[in-house]
């Protein structure tokens, strides 16, 4: 056998060596879900690519402004801020580094928008999609049309081709821009050999320009905030369609109480139950939560006026009331109850 296969296969059995312990978790997680939602290949592989290319944007800006304000010269260094590169995440896909709850949970929004962005096209055409912001444009209120204005901008930044998904820098959350910094500083210290320090340093400065305020989400929850303070009797129930994606779910938030990726996370789940339950809650009428509903759905369900209206208010808005409190609280909040009815049966 040649030598260099020969130290290949060894290399290789002795990664798997090391990763042996988690071969029966992979198998265990596909056998034995927690939950009923489904991914399916095309989620997963658009998860993949996204997170892909937010690692890559962060680690070629990181070596932009290690090369370009703090002097560093080294080759790879100087060809990943000029050209980019997915080495980085290469070398971390496999390290478990990327896998934090925070960023696994930015995934599946960002892949769950992607799917009801997919979802809406088939409804209704690219051209219309966009002029549901530029009718803002014309705002009485000049605000108004400022912030319609800023969403359109964020929005054809962070837009890739069709039926792909896009990572944008300026649009990643500073939770995420901050998981994924320090080990995508520690890849491109591993990748290049050079000393850490330069590239701690430009990791730090990355973080001190992150200005979360330009990202989509902000610029829609800006919007939505003044649309709501302008709102008038004529003004019609928010809508995917008339609204499109990003708008429709931020005036959904506000009006709710919840996050945007609360919202977006609840049509991922099975026949969209709790997204409808909001709906319900923020007093949306009939036809218009059918609409809505038949527009965000993959096709699979139907949402009937008969059952929508059979949902009792009251009880949807304790509910929501509940889901819109912090995390920490509701995870303290099951945890004592479990505890609460163990003590109980004694």
């Amino acid at each position: 056998m040649d030598r260099t296969k020969q130290n290949d296969i060894i290399r290789r059995a002795r990664a798997m060596a090391d990763k042996a312990s988690f071969v029966a978790d992979d198998f265990a997680q596909a056998l034995f879900p927690r939950t009923d939602v489904v991914f399916n290949d095309r989620m997963r592989s658009h998860a993949l690519q996204y997170l892909r290319r937010a690692v890559s944007q962060i680690a070629q800006r990181i070596c932009q402004i290690a090369t370009r304000d703090l002097g560093v010269t080294h080759q790879l260094l100087l060809s990943i801020a000029e050209e980019g590169g997915d080495q980085s995440f290469a070398l971390l896909q496999p390290s478990g580094l990327l896998n934090k709850p925070e960023i696994v949970q930015h995934l599946l929004v960002k892949t769950q928008q992607n799917e009801l962005a997919a979802r809406l096209l088939q409804k209704i055409s690219q051209e219309d999609l966009e002029s549901t912001l530029t009718r803002h444009l014309d705002h009485d209120d000049p605000a108004v049309a400022q912030a319609a204005m800023g969403l359109l901008v964020a929005q054809s930044r962070a837009t890739g081709a069709a039926g792909a998904i896009e990572a944008c820098l300026a649009d990643l959350p500073p939770e995420i821009v901050y998981a994924i910094a320090w080990p995508a500083t520690a890849a491109l210290v591993r990748l290049s050999g050079s000393p850490g320090v330069r590239l701690q340093q430009a990791a730090e400065r990355l973080l001190a320009e992150h200005d979360e305020s330009a990202g989509v989400a902000r610029k829609a929850e800006r919007l939505a905030q003044l649309l709501e303070q302008t709102r008038t009797e004529t003004n019609p129930v928010p809508h995917p369609m008339k609204d499109g994606l990003a708008l429709f779910v931020a005036r959904l938030a506000r009006q709710s109480g919840l996050s945007s990726d609360q919202i977006v996370t609840f049509t991922a789940e099975p026949e969209m139950a709790r997204f409808i339950i909001v709906l319900c809650a923020a007093d949306y009428p009939v036809q218009e939560a059918l609409s809505i509903y038949a527009a965000l759905d993959s096709g699979d369900h139907i949402l009937t006026a008969a059952t929508y209206g059979e949902l009792d208010r009251d009880r949807c808005v304790a509910l929501v009331s509940g889901w819109a409190a912090p995390d920490a609280y509701q995870d303290a909040e099951r945890t004592l109850s479990r505890d609460y009815l163990s003590e109980d049966r004694r």
